[in-house]
């Protein structure tokens, strides 16, 4: 089941970019979909080093992608605002 939460829990400092872009993009939507996924079965499998250790650098791996998101939105978003005051 998807919840956004965990994704804003993961990054708690950038809600308001994690929501617009998850409105305005489905690549993102379906990364934070992805996300949520895979700390629900690392949560489900934590018992099992394995499978455990598997979920966890895929998580990692998604983290990045979400973050390479925020990053790049922030970057727009500053552009944007010095444009604004020239």
């Amino acid at each position: 089941m998807f919840d956004l939460a965990t994704v804003i829990r993961r990054f708690p400092l950038h809600e308001l970019s994690i929501r617009r872009l998850y409105v305005r993009m489905p690549e993102f939507r379906s990364l934070c979909e992805d996300f949520s996924t895979a700390k629900c079965a690392l949560e489900r499998w934590r018992d099992d080093d394995r499978k455990a250790s598997e979920f966890q650098h895929l998580c990692e791996e998604i983290e990045a992608e979400i973050e390479e998101y925020i990053q790049g939105s922030l970057k727009t978003f500053h552009q944007h605002q010095r444009e604004e005051e020239t």
